[in-house]
């Protein structure tokens, strides 16, 4: 199973007496986060931001083997053997039916094996990445009384990165990512889809080869997950499949990414993550594995901003979904439509838990009983 992971097919050799040359320029980075990260990290599901809600994360990225040579299909060496990123991401909601989000991807650090006896020099090892911009438009939202989430999001990189790093795409460095995305939640548990094409310039890394299967290019995308809902505190997890069929002369490719993230501060203001998992196929940037690990901050004042009453109450609490802190879960007012909890594990609820954190008894209102 290793080996199989491992042995990408990236490019053929033209010539292993011909002079060192740089590999045609192209953006290795397959991987792209879901900016406002209300729901899932791994893909978007059409979970807008709040209206006037901000979002921002810093992440430090590792992917192993996301570009490795072949001859005759058996690895000689990798081009890209490690690559360290930083990504920072942010996602803003104008309205509660619009979201717009940018993701600043920058190589600290990459590396791969001698190939210049197969006339490959090496890529540089820093560099700025592509910078994508997005924007996501909501059709149905499953908190507002609609049946299911339902959006588009139009994504557009930025022609900034460098070829000599593998961060441009070829022609005009541009690339244009449509999808469709949708979700549905219910109790704790959230599914999502997510398909679409990403719009590139394509590039044969091995022009000169008898055959070509590593031109890079436009490619077809598609995405599932199942994650658990902001109606859990503390700790929430997620599982992403996303895959990708290349519409040039390239093999198509699968990553599996499971995640999870825990919350600190009230309202869950700030989230620590950790992402990652295996990569299987042939298409040029998907690695072995990659991992993640970061920060996401959501500023009081975007979750607090006065929401608009509806009417709708999703999972009948009698709180309106505009004020319901957990919407897709029965609560009660006091917590703002979140369940009440028993932080404590006395089985004393804690509203009528006189000392909340400590462990007591009913007959004295959860406190521990006097000697």
């Amino acid at each position: 199973m290793a080996r199989r992971l491992t042995c990408l097919l990236v490019m053929v050799a033209t010539s292993a007496l011909a002079q060192p040359q740089p590999v045609p320029g192209f953006e290795l980075e397959r991987f792209t986060f879901n900016p406002g990260a209300r729901q899932t990290m791994t893909m978007g599901s059409a979970d807008l931001l709040d209206a006037k809600q901000l979002s921002v994360g810093l992440a430090g990225h590792y992917a192993h083997d996301p570009l490795v040579f072949t001859v005759d299909g058996m690895r000689v060496g990798a081009l890209v053997s490690s690559r360290v990123t930083a990504h920072l991401v942010a996602g803003f909601g104008i309205f509660d039916w619009l979201e717009v989000g940018l993701q600043v991807p920058l190589v600290a650090f990459q590396r791969g094996d001698d190939l210049a006896p197969y006339g490959l020099l090496p890529v540089a090892a820093t560099a700025l990445g592509a910078p994508l911009l997005q924007g996501r438009v909501a059709f149905l939202r499953q908190d507002r009384g609609k049946p299911l989430d339902l959006g588009l999001m139009l994504g557009l990189t930025l022609p900034l990165g460098t070829a000599a790093a593998l961060t441009k795409d070829p022609g005009l460095g541009l690339a244009f990512m449509p999808r469709v995305q949708a979700g549905y939640s219910f109790g704790p548990v959230r599914l999502g889809a997510d398909v679409g094409v990403t719009v590139r310039g394509s590039e044969a890394l091995s022009p000169t080869s008898t055959v070509i299967i590593d031109e890079v290019g436009s490619q077809f995308a598609y995405g599932l997950a199942v994650s658990t809902t902001r109606s859990l505190n503390v700790i929430r997890g997620e599982l992403g499949l996303r895959g990708l069929v290349p519409f040039t002369k390239s093999g198509a490719s699968l990553e599996v990414l499971a995640g999870a993230r825990a919350a600190f501060l009230e309202h869950e203001q700030l989230e620590v993550f950790l992402l990652g998992g295996p990569g299987i196929g042939r298409t040029p940037g998907t690695p072995a594995f990659r991992a993640m690990l970061g920060l996401a901050w959501t500023p009081k004042f975007g979750a607090s901003a006065a929401p608009v009453a509806t009417g709708a109450d999703g999972d009948g609490d009698g709180v309106d979904d505009a004020h319901d802190r957990c919407p897709e879960t029965r609560g009660v007012n006091e917590k703002q439509g979140c369940p009440d909890t028993d932080s404590d594990g006395d089985g004393v609820m804690d509203l009528v838990d006189a000392c909340p954190k400590v462990a007591g008894v009913s007959s004295a209102k959860g406190c521990p009983e006097e000697p």
